[in-house]
């Protein structure tokens, strides 16, 4: 995904805990931090959308991507290769395949 690709994932990673002394008032802290998050998924950032345009509406940069991720599965097929001969290095008798 272009997501991942261009490092944009993980935008709204962390976690908050509220811990309340009764159930209504949990309810009521619900309500409220509901409220607040809404906005945040209904109207995502739009950064990560314009960093993926910038770059794929220029012939330059689009290029330097593709070449990128070819290089980077070159690599990750490469260390698979290398992984599958020292498990036959090591006496794995599994088809790796």
């Amino acid at each position: 995904s272009f997501a991942k690709n261009f490092g944009l994932y993980g935008e709204r990673t962390g976690t908050f805990s509220i811990l309340t002394n009764s159930a209504d008032e949990k309810e009521r802290v619900m309500s409220q931090l509901k409220l607040i998050i809404r906005p945040m998924y209904s109207s995502p950032p739009i950064h990560g959308s314009s960093i993926v345009k910038t770059v794929l509406s220029d012939e330059g940069l689009t290029a330097q991507y593709y070449g990128e991720c070819s290089h980077m599965a070159d690599r990750i097929r490469s260390m698979r290769e290398m992984l599958v001969a020292k498990l036959a290095e090591a006496g794995s008798t599994h088809d790796w395949s």
